[in-house]
């Protein structure tokens, strides 16, 4: 019982430490069904009352972030749906969602870019959600940092990649963000270069990054 205590306080204290890679949930990646999916890897970018904020390291798969092209918002777009239905399921087990806390997502104006000005619609409560234009900036601190690799399943779905520019061996890919871009028919994005950008909503090349609250005194832990 002491070991299995220890082992659960050491494996907690990882998802703790900012910075740190973390194993949460599968998914696939490797683009071989026959093998099942692989454990997904997370960074930890925020450590905050004992609940940690996780982005995967990778970009998962390709999903548009509206069609047809029209005026959106976070709140009423298809990837918000997509991500807290079609991918929570898949990914995670009962007992893994249990451990995702329901969040409030901030969709006001400071989370865009002033300079484009463009209403962010109606805060949401969403388990998974994407980072805002100024989460990707505050939470990485330069454009190298931001620049994000994909998988060869999220390649094989028409992933956009650039070998260019390359991060962790592989080369880079284009990945949403929840904010509007310049106007409703635009999302933000972060560029294979890492900088930011937007990128009309009907895309279907520009890939996910999903985000979340861990609850760090689950019993999952």
């Amino acid at each position: 019982m002491l070991r299995k205590k220890l082992i659960t306080k050491i494996v907690k204290r990882q998802y703790s430490i900012v910075g740190n890679i973390v194993v949460f949930g599968t998914y696939e990646q490797d683009n071989n069904i026959a093998n099942g999916s692989e454990p997904v890897e997370w960074i930890v970018l925020d450590v905050q009352d004992n609940k940690a904020l996780l982005i995967s390291r990778y970009a998962l798969d390709v999903h548009p972030y509206q069609t047809p092209w029209t005026d959106v918002t976070w709140e009423t777009c298809e990837l918000r749906s997509w991500l807290n239905e079609t991918f929570m399921n898949t990914a995670f087990s009962a007992t893994e969602q249990s451990a995702i806390l329901m969040t409030t997502v901030d969709n006001s104006d400071r989370q865009g870019n002033s300079k484009w000005n463009t209403n962010g619609g109606n805060n949401t409560n969403d388990k998974l959600f994407l980072l805002s234009y100024a989460e990707a900036g505050s939470y990485f601190s330069n454009d190298a940092d931001r620049m994000c690799a994909t998988t060869d399943y999220a390649i094989a779905q028409g992933a956009w990649t650039n070998h260019q520019y390359k991060t962790d061996g592989r080369a880079t890919t284009w990945w949403w963000l929840r904010s509007p871009g310049r106007n409703l028919r635009n999302a933000a994005s972060v560029d294979d270069d890492g900088s930011h950008f937007y990128f009309h909503v009907y895309f279907d090349n520009v890939c996910v990054r999903p985000a979340f609250w861990l609850n760090l005194e689950s019993d999952i832990f």
